[in-house]
């Protein structure tokens, strides 16, 4: 296959152009770095260049990265080191070449893309949104390879490099302009024109370039292990130790920090080699290809074009309400709040407000774009202006009558052809539009909390659901930068199906004598964000309690609710986080036990710590496996996902069903078992389960 494109002006000015024949994606694959090889031992000869330009012919992409199907493929570290050591050595003949080499990104220009970038002289990119510059090769598990490590230091310094490839950080053209990645940054129009200029100063005067780059800081000359031992602290509190790219990154940049290029080449290739063999990368690589896959999901098999979406009504000011309004605003569309009363408007708007100078101080938005977002809002305590409405989403009270009510109102007032979708956790969305005229445009769509910062909304299709109404949801979720994933109508859908009994296993170990706080530690240990009490404070102990009671009507015994989560909701009238107390007691900057909660259980019993897991991590893997029976979710790579950007599973482990993988699903039929005939029929392990011990299957 040809890879590359060659040509020479009169002038001597050479361009490399990259573009597969195929038409595949520009990745520097290993048939891409020999044909790379080839042509630049052509050009290591040649006499006629002045100045090579290295371009793309593809529409947004320089170089995407590199094969990452050929690193998931890489089992032995030896052959590993073998083949990146190659790459390595590739790349390093640009800096061979008799003349000088310019990058020209004009799209993705990622991982071994920004590589072979940093191996040329000079680098100018365009501000098109589609140009997208950094390393992100931590978020795989492993770290960039191709002298990544080594070339960027040099190029902005210690401390810059160490935060963009722990970070796995992907920039935009003027960022990587501010920050010194590139050397200069212009408007895709004015790209031609500035190129030329560019080469006639590269030619005539480098050191105008050259002399705005990085010089060494007084503290990445004098006490470079400050900065290494704020990374360590920052990189520890992010990863508790689960992800060992960030260390062997750290351990690198420690190793070589006084060597030469090409001996910390060979020490990158060493650690990108133990990196890339292991689980933890196959794990994050599956993860990486189920995401992609669900970007290219529209929710319906047929091809059916996705309404217009341009003005958002939701009703409901709550905390949920408030994130879904925020989240529209930001992407640029009118959304009106429906209030209950005009008192709801300050802290519903004082809440959007905050999530904005939150993303203010991160520097994604500034100030003046803030407001103008905020301007998109609107509120009314009545209908008016529905009829302008596209979509209406429903973030009240679980309560089905209520919300019956309320969609009666709406479809009285908007257009016939608008969508109307609620934000339920749990009921069912074919009985909530039993009473609607036209349920084929309603949808559940789901989000999850905080919203601004959870990437998965569920969409829910009733009975009636229209493939427009579904393909609708699904680009607008899209639009706002979330994942969504099409999930079965049954109580709880598909995440809160299978944590609330995880949440529910918890606590009755906590009523048989179990210590909360050790539950808590062990969980997080384990890998969670958090611990299965402190989460339940988190949501709300009134709205885990509520999802659980939907739970246990839908599913009877093998989901009742725990006695204590009753007691804690019904007797102690406990809110959790937001009334300031719950399993624990939050303050402003800390969170302990609430010995009142801890007092309601007088036996106490120790549990060794696996039979801790197992009971609580199990118990999810069960009734995942009877989701994929009932086909709620298509298959288990975006229940996968759904599990790791819905409630925090640990992605380094793959997914609550890889993990399944890992540990042998005939030992968890027989754990399952033996907990089913110690603790009840909950634990009986489902026939999917069963089946595929006997038949040695796996889930992946």
């Amino acid at each position: 296959m040809n890879f590359f494109d060659f040509t020479v002006t009169s002038g001597g000015i050479a361009t490399l152009c990259f573009s597969r024949e195929d038409g595949g994606a520009n990745i520097l694959c290993a048939e891409a770095l020999k044909a790379l090889d080839t042509k630049l031992d052509e050009l290591k000869t040649a006499k006629e260049i002045t100045l090579l330009k290295i371009t793309s012919a593809k529409e947004g992409i320089f170089i995407a990265g590199a094969d990452i199907a050929e690193i998931k493929g890489l089992e032995d570290e030896e052959v590993a080191y073998e083949r990146v050591r190659e790459g390595q050595k590739i790349l390093t003949k640009f800096s061979a070449l008799a003349f000088p080499t310019l990058a020209i990104i004009d799209g993705a220009c990622l991982g071994g893309g920004f590589e072979l970038a940093l191996c040329c002289d000079y680098r100018l990119c365009t501000e098109d949104a589609k140009t997208k510059i950094g390393l992100p090769e931590v978020n795989l598990g492993v770290l960039p390879g191709f002298g990544g490590t080594q070339r960027l230091k040099r190029l902005i310094g210690l401390s810059k490099a160490l935060e963009l490839i722990l970070g796995g950080k992907i920039l935009n053209g003027k960022k990587a302009e501010k920050l010194g990645l590139v050397d200069g940054c212009v408007p895709k129009g004015y790209l031609e024109f500035k190129e030329k200029s560019f080469i006639e100063e590269i030619l005539m005067h480098p050191e105008e370039i050259l002399k705005k780059r990085h010089k060494k800081t007084v503290m990445e000359r004098f006490v470079p292990w400050l900065i290494f031992s704020y990374a360590r602290k920052s990189v520890m509190a992010k990863t508790k130790g689960k992800y060992p790219a960030a260390m062997e990154i750290l351990k690198l940049f420690e190793k070589t920090q006084n060597k030469k290029t090409e001996a910390g080449l060979v020490d990158e290739a060493r650690a990108f080699s133990r990196l890339a063999v292991g689980d933890i990368s196959k794990n994050l690589i599956e993860l990486f290809y189920s995401s992609e896959a669900l970007k290219k999901e529209r929710g319906v098999k047929r091809k059916v074009n996705p309404l217009h979406i341009n003005m958002i009504n939701v009703a409901g000011a709550g905390v949920m309400g408030s994130g879904i309004v925020y989240q529209f605003s930001l992407i640029g569309k009118l959304v009106r709040m429906k209030l209950r009363g005009y008192e709801q408007a300050g802290s519903a708007m004082q809440s959007i407000q905050k999530m904005y100078d939150e993303i203010i101080k991160r520097h994604r938005l500034n100030s003046d774009e803030a407001e103008i977002r905020m301007g998109y809002i609107s509120y009314t305590t009545e209908f008016d202006g529905f009829e302008n409405c596209d979509l209406a989403i429903e973030a009240i009270v679980e309560n089905v009558e209520a919300k019956q009510e309320l969609y009666t109102r709406l479809e009285a007032v908007m257009d016939e052809n608008a969508i109307i979708a609620s934000n339920t956790s749990s009921l069912s969305i074919s009985m909530l539009s039993e009473k609607m005229a036209h349920p084929e445009r309603f949808v559940g769509m789901h989000f999850f909390n905080p919203v601004a910062k959870m990437p998965l909304v569920e969409i829910i299709p009733g009975k009636k659901s229209s493939d427009k109404t579904i393909v609708t949801v699904v680009e607008l979720a899209k639009q706002a930068g979330k994942t969504p994933i099409v999930v079965g109508n049954c109580a709880g859908f598909l995440v809160n199906r299978i944590l609330i009994p995880y949440i529910n296993e918890a606590a009755r170990l906590f009523e048989e004598g179990a210590d909360f706080e050790r539950i808590d530690r062990l969980i997080l240990d384990f890998g969670m964000p958090m611990g299965p009490f402190a989460l339940a404070d988190e949501v709300g102990l009134d709205v885990g309690y509520k999802v659980a009671k939907v739970l246990e009507e839908a599913y009877g015994e093998r989901m009742r609710v725990s006695a204590v989560l009753d007691r804690v909701y019904h007797q102690m009238q406990l809110l959790g986080k937001k009334g300031g107390k719950g399993f624990y007691v939050h303050t402003a900057d800390k969170a302990k036990a609430n010995d009142e909660v801890k007092n309601l259980v007088y036996s106490k019993r120790f549990f060794e710590e696996q039979e801790i897991i197992d009971r609580t991590i199990l118990i999810m893997v069960n009734e995942a496996a009877m989701c994929l029976e009932e086909k709620i979710v298509e298959n288990a790579r975006y229940l996968d996902m759904a599990m790791v950007m819905g409630t925090g599973f640990p992605p380094f482990r793959g997914g609550l069903l890889r993990y399944a993988d890992a540990i042998g699903i005939e030992r968890i039929v027989i754990t399952l078992q033996a907990l089913a005939k110690n603790y009840g029929l909950r634990f009986e392990p489902t026939k999917l389960l069963q089946d595929m011990a006997r038949d040695k299957k796996t889930f992946y």
